[in-house]
């Protein structure tokens, strides 16, 4: 699996977590009001008070955030002049940058240079205005980019977080290094721990001034808690600082008692994509057998849902990342379903498609094998799911007949009903984006089937078996 963007950040902020037994990110926040004729003597008082608050708070916090008007006010040398006072606090650049790419790697550049550790990006801009700020954190050693996916004030609500699980899965898309979420509210820093997984950091501001508790959001699944003027506007910034470090660091986080992983992050966002879709219905269905069943899959309609369709690929490109053992030259989509999907993954990988009709032309070539396929090619076959792999076997075997070599069988579903076991027989590894159990289970937790569907469908699959 690729890491996180901002390993060296994320190192930092572990061993000051460590030394100074805190959870909190202090929001330098300071800043006066100084005009284009204001005095040297006023920027660099500015600047001195800016250092002396940081080297008071220093043993009590894992970083200084700073945002702009502290910048515009001292301009962006006021980092170096911190860094020369705490060289071990990471500093944040609380930017929320959100402009066009271009405009977006020039400020991350200016930013890094100037000393920064990491910038906080608006996650709203999309991929590409993002991604322009992440190929400057690498170019610079790679620092910490963090996503704004909520935030902390009450417009929030009015249309930064409708928008939220999209913000997130995202972040977790492009690997940033963190989220921001609202210390304001713990019960939406739950929901946000649950759709990154545990990886990405999340920094939770609010917390103070705002209204937050401290503590709360960490024991809800933040990492830090990023506190302001509860510190700095205190009569004696140090004794508070040590303060609320001792109440964050005390609380046990939920991303370490629940472990959610990627992996439960995977299944429930493909859970939700094939709810959404009905692509997967529940209720009681014939089968061409003339069994019943209670649940019914149908994968073809989802390309008619061009945005639930590029996600279902964005899922299949996700999970052979993850999976960098399985090589291949060529992709062979099995008719029907599997098709649309073998091109639409052969058209983001820039890998020659192929695909295996299951019954040879009458006239012309004859072909069964569409596509140029070279003897010792390694193909990977795609598919939309799996029951007892016939047809994957069927396909498989006609592309070994061609010379191709075939090992690998990858589907989006596997309904759990011996196609393992099958294609085992052929010397044939089945991969799925997600076993039917797993997707079950998903919806459950999501509240989309109640508790008495979920153990229906369970038995129904565990008798098929």
């Amino acid at each position: 699996m690729a890491k996180l963007f901002g390993q060296a950040f994320i190192r930092a902020l572990e061993k000051q977590t460590r030394t100074n037994q805190t959870r909190i990110i202090h929001a330098l926040d300071i800043a006066n009001t100084l005009p284009p004729d204001a005095p040297d003597s006023a920027r660099k008082e500015l600047i001195e008070n800016a250092c002396h608050l940081a080297a008071a708070v220093n043993p009590h916090v894992v970083a200084i955030k700073l945002n702009y008007p502290l910048v515009l006010a001292a301009g962006i040398e006021v980092a170096h002049h911190l860094k020369m006072v705490v060289p071990e606090l990471p500093l944040i650049a609380d930017f929320k940058v959100a402009d066009i790419d271009n405009t977006n790697a020039w400020i991350a550049r200016h930013t890094f240079a100037a000393g920064f550790d990491a910038i906080i990006v608006q996650g709203f801009i999309g991929d590409d205005a993002i991604q322009a700020v992440l190929d400057e954190a690498r170019r610079y050693g790679d620092r910490g980019v963090i996503l704004v996916v909520d935030m902390s004030h009450p417009g929030a609500m009015q249309f930064i977080h409708p928008q939220t699980q999209q913000l997130a899965r995202l972040a977790v898309k492009l690997k940033v290094t963190g989220v921001i979420a609202p210390g304001t509210r713990p019960e939406h820093v739950s929901e946000i721990r649950s759709w990154v997984g545990s990886d990405p950091l999340i920094l939770a501001p609010g917390v103070g001034a705002q209204g937050g508790k401290p503590g709360s959001v960490i024991k809800a699944g933040a990492d830090y808690e990023i506190i302001g003027r509860s510190i700095y506007q205190a009569k004696h910034p140090a004794i508070k600082a040590k303060e609320l470090a001792q109440q964050t660091f005390e609380v046990k986080s939920l991303k370490r008692r629940t472990a959610i992983t990627r992996r439960d992050v995977f299944i429930r966002d493909l859970a939700m994509l094939l709810d959404d879709t009905g692509a997967i219905n529940f209720g009681s269905f014939t089968l061409a057998s003339g069994k019943t069943s209670p649940y019914y899959i149908d994968l073809r309609v989802i390309p008619s849902y061009p945005r639930a369709f590029s996600s279902l690929i964005d899922l299949f490109i996700q999970w052979l990342e993850d999976h960098p053992k399985i090589v291949f030259d060529r992709i062979a989509g099995v008719p029907t379903a599997g098709i649309s999907f073998a091109t639409a993954i052969c058209n983001r990988l820039n890998v020659p498609l192929l695909y295996v009709r299951s019954k040879p032309k009458k006239y012309g070539r004859q072909k069964r094998v569409e596509g140029i396929l070279n003897p010792g090619d390694h193909v990977l076959v795609v598919d939309d799911l799996i029951t007892d792999g016939g047809s994957k076997i069927d396909a498989v075997n006609v592309l070994r007949k061609a010379e191709a070599k075939v090992t690998e069988v990858l589907v989006v579903v596997d309904r759990e009903q011996g196609g393992l076991e099958q294609l085992a027989r052929e010397k044939l590894n089945l991969y799925s984006l997600a076993p039917i159990t797993r997707l079950v289970k998903a919806l459950g937790k999501e509240k989309r089937l109640t508790k008495q569907e979920v153990n229906q469908i369970l038995a129904y699959i565990s008798e098929q078996k």
